[in-house]
């Protein structure tokens, strides 16, 4: 039914590696061959483990697809990639390309020469008004990432943005879509949103994704976010609004209600992009919603969605226009439908021909494209220098005596290189030493993701838009470990008293930002932001209740000043078991 030719790809999600093998038909339709994927443990919104998890789950995928030695192309995940739609005058060729260059200058938030960065035109070529797509990616991150897909033993080809990738995919998947559509991608740190119409795209990425959900409900609940996240795949769903019956498990109804809170926040994100299309890029409201990603298995998502945005809602279908394979299980396979959109996209990329050519080359890629390129050049250098050394093979027979007595010579230097080589295992015998004393890093190294949960807490412990915080710094015995912002001394280099240097450092966390008056005119939007924050596990505040000026330091009431937009607070709560500052 195929032809021999294949293309081999790879998704790197959040939380979910995926690979898959595609042929293609005499006629040019996708032939699905095979396809796998491996979950990744653990939350993906911690940072410190990606690469790691990453190497292994890679691994995994290549032994079960078994891809070892081939060539394949891969997608990176819309969060890790900046995205930028940028309006230009009408140009046209090499003109158009400084023009593009200058604005990424100007857009990027890297230095230029420190990202990897391509762009698509995404108006339509007949227009004055010319409109393109920047995407950005730091070198050192897309090189990592690289690495660590070629150490499972496959050959990157190329590199497409997950987005770009889905888009592709519901080009060739659902050609005869003929209104505005909103394809919402739901993956596990992010969402992607995908708006399409007359042959143009939009797209936003939020950070608000299925790792949300099951962080709700740990903390809802008091479990690790890895039994949330088993609860969630095996009992959960999305609890419906209006006179709708509960689940008569009262766990399983509450932690329903639990996501259906974590998504209407993702639906406020949604519909807040939704009215930036339209005002911001002229845009049409979409008339049809698909549900792609990992997040699309939610139960009753979709409802969820069509009673929100009172549009038609449905899964998207990845494998609408493809046909299976005779080895591919079709059952799983159209039970995976919505989460294999970005591997159709990507091998369409391999095959060539798409609406979308966005990439992002590692340095690896690049060389290996540039030594191709330099190929015919090489070969006729190495047919010179062939006859160059044909032509000396007579003034060496020559030489042979010189060379000779020189090879006495070197044999004596040789013997000094293995005394140099024995010095030099002694140096190593004595960088493992140092190797050892260094272990005592590591474990700051695993300390890393405290702060990250520690300020995930602190967001969430927000419940209304009327605080936010402008600082958030570590004490050490009153003084401020970091560097002021403007300039001027560290408190931290502070003389202490003999009594107070040998007395056991007293470290705290302060909060400093602005309010803003509620309802009543008063200042209780801060009082209640620090008595949720003195029942957190990160601070030792169990006097908070008696003792409330020794935590709220600062609270400006604004008297006799109404006009102000907001009011100066600050806060100071005790560290409970912190990391060890130095």
């Amino acid at each position: 039914m195929a032809d021999n030719k294949s293309i081999s790809v790879i998704n790197l999600g959040s939380q979910r590696v995926s690979g898959a093998v595609f042929g293609r038909t005499p006629g040019g339709d996708l032939v699905l061959k095979r396809f796998d994927a491996v979950e990744l443990d653990g939350d993906p919104s911690v940072d410190v483990s990606r690469l790691p998890q990453l190497k292994v789950a890679a691994d995994e995928l290549v032994g079960r697809l078994k891809l070892k030695g081939q060539s394949v192309w891969y997608c990176v995940a819309g969060h890790t990639v900046f995205t930028r739609f940028v309006k230009l005058p009408p140009v046209q060729g090499d003109k158009m390309d400084q023009i593009v260059e200058f604005e990424a200058k100007q857009n990027v938030p890297f230095p230029i020469d420190e990202v990897t960065w391509d762009y698509e035109q995404v108006s339509d070529p007949s227009s004055l008004e010319k409109e393109v797509v920047l995407v950005a990616m730091k070198s050192d991150s897309l090189n990592e990432i690289h690495e660590q897909v070629s150490s499972a033993g496959v050959k990157g080809i190329g590199v497409d943005l997950a987005p770009a990738a889905l888009y592709n995919s519901f080009c060739y998947n659902y050609p005869d879509a003929d209104e505005p559509v909103l394809v919402i991608d739901l993956g596990a740190r992010s969402t992607n949103l995908i708006f399409i119409e007359d042959g143009r795209f939009f797209t936003r990425n939020l950070l608000v994704g299925g790792a949300a959900v099951t962080n709700a409900i740990a903390k809802e609940f008091g479990i690790s976010f890895a039994e949330a996240e088993a609860q969630k795949i095996s009992q959960g769903f999305v609890a419906l609004g209006g006179a709708v019956e509960d689940h008569p498990d009262e766990a399983i109804n509450a932690m329903s209600k639990v996501m259906r809170n974590a998504m209407t926040r993702l639906h406020g994100e949604v519909m807040r992009t939704i009215n930036y299309y339209r005002s911001n890029q002229g845009g049409a409201a979409p008339k049809r919603v698909l549900l792609a990603g990992g997040g699309a298995s939610m139960g009753f998502i979709s409802e969820f969605f069509a009673e929100k945005l009172k549009l038609p809602v449905e899964n998207f279908d990845g494998l609408r226009g493809v046909q299976l394979d005779r080895g591919v299980n079709e059952e799983q396979a159209r039970a995976a439908s919505a989460t294999v959109g970005e591997l159709g996209g990507l091998a369409l990329r391999g095959f060539g021909g798409c609406p979308v050519e966005l990439e992002l080359v590692p340095d690896a890629i690049a060389t290996a494209r540039d030594a191709v390129r330099r190929a015919p050049a090489l070969i006729m250098a190495g047919l010179c220098i062939f006859g160059a050394l044909g032509a000396s093979i007579y003034w060496c027979q020559s030489a042979k005596s010189a060379i000779e007595n020189r090879h006495a010579q070197l044999r004596a230097e040789g013997e000094g290189l293995l005394t140099i080589g024995r010095s030099i295992q002694a140096l190593e015998a004595k960088q493992e030493s140092f190797r050892t004393r260094a272990q005592q890093l590591q474990q700051i190294v695993q300390e890393r993701s405290w702060w990250v949960r520690l300020l995930n807490d602190l967001n969430q412990a927000f419940s209304n838009d009327l605080v936010w915080l402008t600082v958030v710094e570590p004490l050490k015995d009153g003084k401020a470990l970091t560097q002021p912002l403007w300039g001027g001394g560290n408190e931290a280099g502070a003389t202490k008293d003999k009594a107070a240097a040998n007395a056991a450092p007293k470290y705290e966390l302060r909060l400093q930002g602005l309010y803003r008056m509620n309802n009543e005119g008063d200042q209780q939007v801060v009082t209640d932001y620090a008595t949720k924050l003195a029942k957190l596990p990160w601070f030792d505040a169990a006097d908070f209740e008696t003792k409330k000026d020794s935590y709220i330091v600062k609270l400006d009431t604004g008297a006799g000043d109404d006009a102000r937009f907001a009011y100066q607070f600050e806060l100071k709560f005790p560290l409970k078991n912190p990391p060890q500052f130095k």
